[in-house]
């Protein structure tokens, strides 16, 4: 069952209700969360009523916390990655995340891109795989096993 929502950039105003989105999903620090969100060209919002439903965004990975995980298989600086995404738990299964992704992709697209990573936790390994990742390898951060995927955007 899918439901009415508009998909937009992030704005200063929403800043507050979308970093309280991805905290109560559990993804990181406050502190993490909002120094990522403060690029407010990456990050997308889905909106119900001018509620935040959903949030999403991209990052480049300047600073290779994935390279030690990866070793050689790491993309390098240029790669795009999925940064913070979630739903809010009320709308999940209504095709909310799939919007944002989708337009996640688009933005990326625009850019030239061919190629989206991810690092997955397990609870969502599958979810990307249905949306077209693929399995790159698994590693660790931090000692929490991760899921390295791609998407081929061509």
């Amino acid at each position: 069952m899918s439901i009415n929502y508009q998909i937009r950039q992030l704005t200063r105003k929403h800043f507050p209700e979308a970093v309280d989105l991805v905290l109560r999903s559990e993804l990181d620090t406050r502190k993490e969360i909002e120094h990522h969100l403060e690029h407010l060209d990456a990050h997308f919002i889905a909106l119900k009523d001018d509620r935040i439903i959903g949030v999403i965004g991209w990052y480049q990975d300047n600073v290779n916390w994935a390279t030690e995980a990866m070793g050689d298989k790491f993309p390098g600086e240029e790669a795009y990655w999925v940064g913070f995404f979630t739903v809010d738990q009320e709308f999940r299964g209504k095709g909310v995340g799939f919007g944002l992704l989708k337009k996640l992709e688009e933005i990326i697209k625009a850019r030239g891109v061919e190629k989206l990573w991810v690092s997955s936790v397990s609870q969502t390994r599958f979810y990307y795989q249905r949306q077209g990742f693929k399995l790159v390898m698994q590693g660790k951060i931090n000692g929490k096993p991760k899921f390295f995927m791609v998407k081929d955007l061509k």
